[in-house]
């Protein structure tokens, strides 16, 4: 512990028009260690009992959501774990907690009453947050021109503006902007309420502080407001940093005399200068090779950044870092290391050239360099042949206990590495059990919320499960299978969530590969117990009995056929496909194949066909329209254009009807039209998001609306006002090209590559396949 802290709080005998609380945390030493101390120092200009109220429950829940952090535990173990990120994060709990109690106990405040500071010292490195007008003091040491060392105070909360957040205080956040900073050595931070600085002079805090031990100190400065004031009350917290001081103790410094110190301070002088003359002169001298450097850096950077550096080097205060949190990778940040990098590199490459350039001064430099390459070596070849010499001049029992003295030395070196390996492995194993715990804690937190439908809180554990598995170590067999086990809990939970129906063995209801080896169906519609799924490279339609699972073939070499795509069914379960040029019909009777043509300048924009109410729908994106056209005998006539809003149809890819018209976007976006008008429709948030969309079905039969997803390898269930019900997946999925569902019998069938795939719909309820 690299400090001393003490609080004082001064209350006057009369009736006072404020409420003063200092806290200061006691945490266990291991505690101490890890995070610290908190403090606490605040003062409300007012006595309503729901002040006090308030600031009870501030200090008890910040003490809380510092201490009772779980990354705590873990900081010791991981490095980029800091104390200022626990604080920030505890203050945000707080924050809310705060907006919380207050909704609760229904008590409104004014913000601008509020004087609180909340800090943690951490061996010399101070974090805090203030709120209102208490003062932060920094006494520190400033060298003045004579050379002397005098004690100044630097208020820092007049050199950052501190006060000013208060006019951006809002109650839901009342404390929002962190100071992190170092205490300098054997430096004074002195946090006080506003009316402290009014009654003490700067001179008295120095004279009082920089004297005496902290607790001496404030038992002085109470005495002192005793005797001047008794109706003011007063709040002090002073923290000591004492990194580095060998006794504890400030002393008055007193004019040096001829004293014992001054004659132990000589003869450290003496020895000083003793141990120079002593050192041999083949060792590296490090004073030497320091000033050498010294001198090389004095010749590259150029006068103006010296002079600076002097003058910032004279105000200790701007060195200490006690300022506003900047974002590390902020544009002045970029910008100023940029500007510092090209100009070191400028007078770099200056004094190279100018060395270069300079035939004398390279010569000499060519000449030192050589120089040194000789003595180097004839300095090396000295050391091998003294201690060839020295090995030769041994007596036997000289030599045998050399040689003793190197095996023990050996042995010593290895039992060293062995015993620190040791404590390296068993502090990874200990990190990566704490680890396991902690990510099992979490996935048990987990299995709760989903039992509770606590759906918020799963979510954010999943996230914080993710970030933990990235430092999971794999270096061991045992490591690696509890990673997996792990991940495989974590996917499951998250398909729970994300309510993911994975089906793992679909059946198979036929292959149309085994009725020809170049069959390559790219759709697949089902009407009255049959599935027929066209091939447009084969020319062909197969059709396939549901109750046989027998496939035949249907096709016509006398028709012309170039596509075979979007089936669509009409009112008599005909089944109509989108082909180049025209419209081709399959009669379901008789399983014929008619061409039928429409004559529509747009034809060839169109992507998407659908029958409704005996009217055929042509979907053209290009145009940002539905073409709609009236059904005779074998021919569509009357085209409508049957949009009458301006949208943007531009990524559209499907459409579908039951009455409303969808129409589906291939970046997942679905769009409803009534009557030709846009309505106002969202689907609701899936895990993972929507990105890449296929093909929708929803009819006036179907009671909800399905999506494919061929990336994704899922199809998604929404009801109609379009919150999301579940998603099935299957590792079977590897090629879908197309589905259809039957409601009815509770069934969905894939097309995928050459293959009918057959699953139960859950989400209706189940029943036997």
């Amino acid at each position: 512990m690299n400090y001393k802290i003490v609080q004082l709080i001064l209350s006057p005998n009369q009736q006072t028009t404020s409420i003063n609380e200092v806290f200061v945390a006691q945490p266990d030493a291991n505690k101490e260690a890890l995070a610290g101390k908190l403090f606490v120092l605040a003062e409300i200009e007012s006595k309503n009992a729901e002040y006090s109220k308030l600031i009870n429950f501030l200090i008890s829940t910040i003490n809380h959501n510092y201490y009772q952090n779980e990354k705590i535990i873990l900081r010791e173990k991981i490095s980029a774990l800091k104390v200022e990120h626990i604080f920030e994060l505890a203050l945000t709990k707080t924050n809310k907690k705060l907006a919380e109690f207050l909704q609760n106990e229904k008590i409104k405040i004014t913000p601008q009453i509020l004087n609180i500071t909340i800090g943690v010292i951490y061996n010399n490195f101070l974090h805090f947050t203030n709120l209102g007008k208490n003062k932060a003091l920094l006494i520190y040491k400033n060298k003045t021109d004579a050379g002397s060392a005098k004690h100044k105070i630097a208020d820092i909360t007049n050199q950052i503006n501190l006060n000013e957040s208060r006019k951006q205080t809002s109650v839901i956040k009342l404390f929002t902007n962190v100071i992190n900073g170092s205490i300098p050595p054997n430096g004074y931070f002195l946090f006080t309420n506003e009316a402290m600085p009014e009654y003490l002079s700067n001179k008295q805090l120095i004279d009082i502080i920089t004297v005496l031990p902290p607790a001496s100190a404030v038992e002085q400065i109470k005495n002192t407001l005793s005797k001047i004031n008794a109706y003011v009350p007063f709040s002090i917290i002073l923290i000591k940093n004492t990194l580095g001081l060998k006794n504890l103790e400030i002393k008055k410094q007193i004019p040096e005399q001829l004293t014992t110190q001054s004659s132990v301070k000589n003869l450290n002088t003496m020895e000083e200068k003793t141990e120079n003359l002593l050192i041999p002169s083949g060792l590296i001298d490090f004073n030497r090779l320091r000033t050498v450097l010294t001198k090389i850096s004095e010749k590259i950077i150029p006068k103006s950044l010296k002079s600076t550096n002097i003058k910032k080097s004279l105000f200790l205060k701007d060195k200490i870092f006690l300022k506003k949190k900047l974002n590390w990778l902020s544009i002045q940040k970029i910008i100023s290391l940029a500007q510092g990098f090209i100009l070191y590199l400028m007078n770099f490459i200056i004094f190279i050239f100018k060395t270069i350039t300079n035939k004398e001064t390279l010569k000499k430099y060519q000449v030192n360099i050589w120089q040194k390459i000789i003595q180097t070596v004839i300095f090396i070849k000295q050391i091998i042949y003294g201690t060839i010499f020295w090995f030769k001049n041994l007596s036997k029992k000289g030599i045998i206990l050399f040689l003793v003295f190197v095996v023990c030395l050996i042995l010593l070196t290895v039992n060293l590495t062995w015993i620190n390996l040791e404590k390296r492995q068993n502090a990874e194993k200990t990190i990566f059990i704490d680890l396991v715990k902690l990510i099992e804690q979490k996935q048990n937190q987990i299995d709760a919320g989903l039992l509770y439908g606590n759906e918020k809180n799963v979510k954010i554990l999943l996230k914080e499960i993710t970030e933990l598995l990235v430092t999971f170590p794999l270096n061991t067999a045992e490591q690696k299978e509890q990673y997996d086990k792990i991940n495989q809990k974590k996917i499951v939970q998250l398909e729970k969530i994300s309510k993911v129906i994975r089906v793992d063995s679909p059946t198979e209801l036929a292959n149309f590969i085994n009725l020809s080896s170049y069959a390559n169906p790219i759709n697949i519609i089902l009407s009255k117990e049959k599935i027929y799924a066209s091939d447009q490279e084969q020319k062909i339609i197969y059709s396939l009995e549901l109750a046989n699972n027998l496939i035949t073939a249907i096709t016509d070499i006398n028709k012309i056929i170039n596509k075979l795509n979007s089936p669509s069914l009409d009112k008599d379960n005909n089944i109509y496909y989108l082909s180049s040029n025209n419209i081709v019909r399959l009669d379901k009777k008789t399983e014929t194949l008619t061409n039928i043509t429409i004559k529509h300048n747009n034809f060839q924009q169109f992507i998407d066909i659908k029958f409704f109410n005996n009217r055929l729908y042509c979907l053209a994106p290009k145009n940002k329209q539905i073409i709609r056209f009236n059904k005779s005998t074998n021919k569509f006539t009357d085209a409508v254009s049957w949009i009458n809003d301006d949208v943007d149809l531009t990524e559209a890819i499907s459409m579908d009807i039951d009455g409303n018209i969808y129409i589906l976007k291939n970046n997942g976006e679905l769009l409803k039209f009534i009557k030709g008008k846009k309505e106002n429709f969202e689907l609701g948030m899936v895990e993972p998001a929507l990105t890449n969309a296929n093909k929708i079905i929803s009819s006036v039969e179907q009671k909800y609306i399905y999506i494919l997803d061929i990336v994704g390898k899922r199809l998604l269930v929404f009801d109609k006002s379009g919150k999301f019900i579940n998603q099935y997946v299957s590792n079977k999925f590897n090629n879908l090209k197309d589905f259809t569902v039957d409601e009815t019998a509770k069934k969905i069938y894939f097309l995928n590559n050459t293959s009918v795939l057959l699953i139960n719909a859950k989400h209706l309820g189940s029943v036997a396949i």
